[in-house]
């Protein structure tokens, strides 16, 4: 017995000695690193401690959301998307190769966006390495804007409010990165199921036109050849995206191999979504949630002008940790000085000051309103005019949203019991299963139409031979069933 004894304590003795050594071990290298350095897919790490005594003690695995700390290494293991060995592909990579400044200035943009842009497409169980896509679109900035294209992911006007964004010269949606998300999403999943189920004919046609890629699939089915990207033999040219995206894919995976480094971004949410108060100036709205004037604007890039619209419903992005001071001191805002906004098209002949002293306004107010650096004006220029909302308009938001939304119920009651507007009180209690056709009213887009009528927006463009950037008019009709 005495000897069984020492044994089983020098055994144990020697266990506990290991078992300290390898804690001293985690300590030094636990410390998180200044960059991401993706050495070893966490698969691999996992299967090498799968026989440590450490592993078979602990009972409760590990939960899934933990695994990754940063969500450029979520990214990097997603392999969804098959890169080939292509020479354009070869020629984009190494293009980046050892451009850290890009890369830092990347990171630094993306770091409130980019939690919730791959949560939105795990959510919706699309690839993650879509994420990548805003570095190729505008190297993660939010205010990019070219000819046309806006924003992170640089939609089109036209595009943008067929899928539900609001664009107008007080707000555009486009630059509204976590809006602009949620739309481009919606535009991708659309372009893959109408495109061969093909995420790479997705971004394509992301690219260059979604016909662009129809007509190619469809050639390729009349000869009998497979409609992956791979097998359509479209230039380069014409789809220049999709090997820059690609190249960023396989330098995400492995950036040590191409001399980068990449900034960790934590893999936890950044940014919450609240009511945006109208009329309110967006200096007194940041001050309020303890932010400045310009990390307001950095999360909120879509609002064009110094204070929230004073019509319609919008909302502002703030870091988690603020929404709270934010709160507190929401009512507040409300007894600032507020304003109602309007707009106004140049015509021949006027000036600033012309417009200026027609609305009771002053030059200055008109060019800080307008974001105007000079006084030169084009005609058919669109200006924002503000003027002090009336005194009873200082309700908060919350209760106006509401109230609004009740008297919108109530009218709509009246209606019926007066007679009047018959066919619209109607056409909203009957059920849209037994509608054909839907005529086109002022401030529609596709994706209203398509919510207004419970059907599937990729349906409606089916049913209607459009695509994203069709225009639709006021007074024409759609079909909204088969």
């Amino acid at each position: 017995m005495r000897k069984h004894f020492r044994q089983t304590h020098s055994f144990t003795v020697l266990m506990l000695a290991m078992f300290v050594a390898q804690l001293s071990g985690c300590a030094s290298t636990s410390a998180s690193p200044s960059t991401t350095e993706f050495n070893a897919p966490a698969n691999d790490v996992s299967n090498a401690n799968e026989h440590s005594p450490q592993h078979q003690q602990q009972h409760t695995p590990p939960a899934v959301v933990e695994q990754y700390s940063d969500v450029w290494e979520k990214i990097q293991h997603a392999n969804t998307i098959d890169v080939h060995d292509d020479a354009e592909v070869r020629k984009q990579r190494n293009f980046f190769d050892d451009k850290q400044k890009f890369m830092n200035q990347v990171g630094e943009r993306a770091e409130p966006f980019l939690y919730y842009i791959v949560s939105q497409l795990e959510a919706r169980n699309m690839p993650l390495e879509l994420a990548l896509l805003p570095i190729v679109e505008s190297g993660y900035n939010p205010l990019a804007q070219a000819n046309g294209p806006a924003g992170l992911w640089q939609m089109i006007p036209a595009t943008g409010r067929n899928f539900g964004l609001t664009v107008n010269s007080a707000y555009d949606g486009r630059k509204d990165a976590l809006a602009s998300t949620d739309a481009v999403l919606d535009y991708l999943q659309h372009l893959y199921d109408t495109l061969d189920k093909d995420w790479i004919n997705a971004v394509a046609a992301y690219n260059t036109g979604e016909l662009v890629i129809k007509a190619a699939i469809n050639k390729n089915k009349a000869k009998g050849k497979p409609t992956d990207f791979w097998s359509l033999g479209i230039p380069a040219k014409r789809v220049q995206t999709v090997p820059k995206w690609l190249a960023f894919i396989q330098i995400i995976r492995a950036p040590n191999h191409y001399n980068l480094k990449v900034r960790p971004i934590a893999n936890r949410p950044f940014l919450d979504r609240v009511p945006a108060p109208n009329g309110v100036d967006i200096g007194q709205i940041a001050n309020a949630a303890g932010l400045s004037k310009a990390e307001f604007k950095t999360y909120n890039p879509g609002f064009r002008q110094g204070v929230i619209p004073s019509k319609g419903k919008y909302q502002i992005a703030l870091p988690l940790e603020n929404i709270g001071q934010y709160q507190e001191n929401h009512d507040k805002l409300y007894a600032q000085k507020r304003y109602d906004s309007q707009s106004y098209i140049v015509k021949s002949g006027d000036s600033l000051g012309t417009i200026a002293a027609k609305f009771d306004t002053s030059v200055k107010a008109l060019k800080q309103a307008n974001n105007l650096t000079s006084d030169r004006l084009k005609i058919g220029q669109e200006l924002t005019l503000l003027t002090p909302m009336a005194a009873n308009d200082n309700a908060p938001e919350p209760a106006k949203a509401n109230t609004k939304s009740d008297s919108k119920a109530k009218s709509s009651t009246k209606t019926n019991a007066n007679g009047t507007k018959t066919t619209s009180s109607k056409s909203a209690d009957m059920p849209t299963a037994k509608a054909k056709t839907y005529k086109v009213k002022s401030g529609d887009s596709l994706d209203k139409i398509a919510r207004k009528n419970k059907v599937k927006l990729a349906d409606l463009m089916k049913w209607n031979q459009l695509n994203s950037k069709s225009i639709i008019k006021p007074g024409q009709e759609l079909k909204i069933s088969e």
